[in-house]
């Protein structure tokens, strides 16, 4: 089937082949990097900034910490009242945070540690309220013992339920960068073991192309050049029908052809040396009557100049 195909369907089929593979590599390489992307974008958009939300947390209920014992030392009640003001900053914004990390996760583990978040949280504003209140009723003693017992109990647990979540997510980014950096390497053996079947696949095909054409090529030439020394005996053999088999087929017919007119000269050559051995005898036989003729002569001439002299 192959020999039979047009050098330029060779051609085509061949760097279409190769343009295949090529677009093939490019496709993995494209959505192995679109892979690659996802992976980095739930790390930078969605894993971090969880993290960076759970530490602002964190900060933030230090602050608090700060302020409630502000509230126990001092005495003023401007400075209470400002203090006051801190937390209730301090405590809209945690409930922002909050907000967003339990709208933005969405796993079953991380929505079990927001649920203990929210009740730690919830444990602590109503301890440090007791608190709150203790001080603002000027029982400073009552509410010193409860920030070192109870606070500080529940304040743990905040904590712990925040640090806990903070971990979590800090795992879910060692996961997401380690399947980046496993997707990256499956990535790179596809596209070398696609890359090295592409080159493969290109030189045996150039190969092949190139020996379909130059072989034929070739045998056209030596057979040229037998005919150019005079040898018509040269034989051809035609295995294809493209275009070099087309140029062999035609070589044959006109060795042919040549072979034939060659025969025709040949015999007519011959009937021309048969015709002339022909004449050759028939000019002998009338040399040799002319012979024969001229002795006759002669003899008469004798025979006359003999009359004569008797005469």
């Amino acid at each position: 089937m192959f020999k039979n195909m047009k050098i330029g369907t060779r051609l085509g089929m061949g760097f279409g082949l190769v343009l295949i593979l090529l677009g093939i590599v490019a496709f993995i390489g494209i959505t192995r990097m679109a892979g690659l992307s996802e992976s980095i974008d739930k790390v930078v958009g969605d894993r971090w900034p969880k993290t960076v939300m759970a530490n602002d947390i964190i900060d933030l209920v230090n602050e608090q910490a700060r302020v409630i014992r502000n509230i126990v030392i001092l005495e003023d009640q401007g400075e209470i009242g400002k203090e006051r003001e801190r937390i209730d900053d301090a405590r809209k914004k945690i409930a922002d945070l909050v907000e967003k990390l339990d709208a933005s996760i969405k796993s079953e583990d991380g929505k079990k540690h927001m649920q203990s978040l929210k009740e730690a949280r919830a444990q602590y504003l109503v301890d440090s309220d007791k608190v709150i209140a203790l001080a603002l009723e000027q029982n400073k003693a009552e509410a010193a013992k409860m920030i070192f017992g109870a606070l500080r109990n529940s304040q743990r647990s905040y904590f712990t339920a925040v640090n806990d979540l903070v971990k979590f997510q800090g795992k879910q980014m060692d996961e997401a960068g380690a399947d980046a950096a496993a997707a990256y390497e499956a990535a790179r053996n596809l596209m070398l073991i696609l890359a090295v079947a592409a080159v493969a696949l290109g030189v045996g095909i150039a190969f092949w192309i190139t020996f379909s054409i130059t072989r034929p090529l070739n045998d056209a030439v030596n057979v040229a050049n037998a005919l150019a020394a005079g040898d018509l005996t040269a034989r051809i053999d035609v295995t294809s029908k493209d275009e070099t088999g087309q140029l062999l087929q035609a070589m044959q017919n006109m060795v042919g052809k040549l072979s034939g007119i060659i025969g025709e000269v040949r015999g007519a050559a011959d009937a021309l040396s048969s015709a002339s051995e022909e004449v050759s005898a028939t000019a002998q036989s009338m040399s040799q009557a002319t012979s024969e003729q001229a002795a006759s002569v002669e003899e008469t001439s004798a025979s006359v100049e003999q009359m004569s002299a008797s005469i």
